[in-house]
């Protein structure tokens, strides 16, 4: 139990964290602004929203949800791309193309946008009690799952992950590959791995 001590949490930033947790780790103490390629695609999803909202009736007007997870503390908050209770879905629509392969859950999307999904997803279960069918739109095609119990706990796991982050500070080690190429953080990062790198070896 961790008290007072709660932590509001949105799925976009549970996105970024499944992304690259030094991302979250480094907006929390530093605050550099997003860059343009970013903040673009942003603006893309918002009018893709506005679109769907426009042309696809049946389907709940955008608002707020949220839910606290009192065992681990955590509040989470956000507003859905789309979703409906009628034969409930939620939707999440992706400015991205979707990935050739699975993930390593077994998911044709990227992990980053599932995690994201589950959270809405678990949002809706406990406001509504239906668990919702999962659609992730990408711009060359759709990704359905099912919310269930395995997906819940896959979902669970990320959060436990995020608040020992908050809880004991502690900075994420991370696989580095060529999304570090356009990151804010890539010379912070450089230097910090280049540290650990000769601490490495002295030791």
């Amino acid at each position: 139990m961790h008290g007072n001590n709660k932590i509001y949490v949105t799925p976009s930033r549970l996105h970024q964290f499944v992304f690259c947790p030094r991302q979250v780790f480094f907006d929390h103490y530093l605050r550099i602004k997003k860059p343009l390629r970013q903040r673009i695609r942003m603006w893309i999803g918002k009018l893709l929203h506005l679109i769907h909202h426009l042309f696809r009736p049946g389907y709940e007007k955008e608002k707020l949800l949220q839910v606290e997870i009192e065992d681990m503390g955590i509040v989470l908050v956000g507003k859905p791309d789309a979703f409906r209770l009628n034969s409930p879905v939620v939707e999440e629509f992706k400015s991205t193309r979707m990935p050739k392969v699975p993930n390593r859950w077994g998911v044709l999307a990227w992990e980053s946008d599932m995690v994201q999904a589950l959270a809405y997803a678990y949002m809706i279960k406990r406001l509504h009690g239906v668990s919702p069918n999962i659609l992730i739109r990408y711009i060359d095609g759709v990704t359905s799952l099912e919310f269930n119990e395995q997906m819940e706990a896959i979902l669970m796991q990320y959060l436990e992950q995020y608040r020992r982050m908050v809880d004991y500070k502690l900075f994420p080690d991370v696989v580095r590959n060529r999304r570090c190429i356009r990151c804010p953080y890539k010379e912070l990062c450089d230097t910090i791995d280049s540290y650990k790198v000769v601490e490495s070896e002295v030791g």
